[in-house]
């Protein structure tokens, strides 16, 4: 093949593969997504106050971070990624960095988080809730797999009896200096009734003083092949009809 040539069809691959999706959208500048379909964030985004960076109120949505980084304003301040009263979003692929709460799920179902990278300041826990990684409310159907969370006060809060079915998978969750609960599940303000029927499995959980905690209220939860690395306690499981097997725990000097 002559050289011309072969950058010719090298120029007609790149042309088909930036054409393949042409429907996806970029992240709007005020950085609400209220209609359904694909987007991407082509830019790092800054929050310098309160409220979400990107925040979703439209079913149906592909969001790509696109391996770009959403900066908090620091000072549990901010939420990263605000999820909230949906169906079937997925977001994946990017950072989240010093905010209160990394993603927060809230009053949805079907989604799916994957391929996050969130970290906090690993500030001193004054008051609740401190710095976290993930937060689940009153959600169904919400799968939280493969990413990694590294130094807040709490990895994944899952929270409210309206949540359910929701599975915990692969998740690599990596305490500071004040990491408080790697994976706490408890009742919401406003609801006495803690999570139920939810799959927790294969995760790593390292540096908390509790590795994972199931409140009184918190039942029919299942706990499968995770792996804590704790400070004080590796699971605090307060209501038997919580199960677990095959945990693999080691209290770190």
């Amino acid at each position: 093949m002559r050289v011309s040539a072969f950058f010719s069809t090298l120029a007609l691959c790149a042309a088909a593969l930036h054409a393949q999706d042409p429907g996806t959208r970029v992240v709007p500048g005020s950085g609400v997504i209220d209609t359904p379909g694909r987007y991407v964030l082509n830019n790092e985004a800054n929050l310098r106050s309160h409220g979400a960076s990107i925040l979703i109120t439209a079913s149906n949505v592909w969001l790509n971070l696109n391996g770009n980084t959403i900066m908090g304003p620091g000072g549990k301040n901010g939420v990263g990624v605000h999820i909230r009263g949906v169906s079937g979003v997925h977001v994946s692929n990017g950072f989240i960095v010093n905010n209160a709460f990394g993603v927060v799920v809230e009053n949805s179902n079907n989604v799916s988080l994957t391929g996050l990278q969130i970290r906090g300041e690993g500030l001193t826990v004054t008051a609740p809730p401190p710095e976290t990684g993930i937060m689940i409310l009153q959600s169904r159907n919400v799968a939280v797999r493969n990413n990694q969370i590294y130094n807040t006060g709490l990895g994944i809060f899952v929270r409210g009896g309206r949540s359910s079915g929701n599975h915990l998978s692969g998740n690599v969750i990596s305490g500071g200096t004040n990491a408080i609960l790697g994976i706490c599940y408890n009742p919401s303000d406003s609801d006495p009734n803690g999570p139920r029927g939810d799959l927790v499995e294969g995760n790593l959980v390292s540096g908390f003083n509790i590795g994972i905690q199931f409140s009184e209220r918190s039942m029919a939860n299942v706990l499968s092949g995770n792996t804590v690395a704790y400070r004080t306690m590796a699971l605090d499981i307060r209501n038997n009809t919580n199960k677990e097997q095959n945990t693999t725990s080691v209290q770190i000097p």
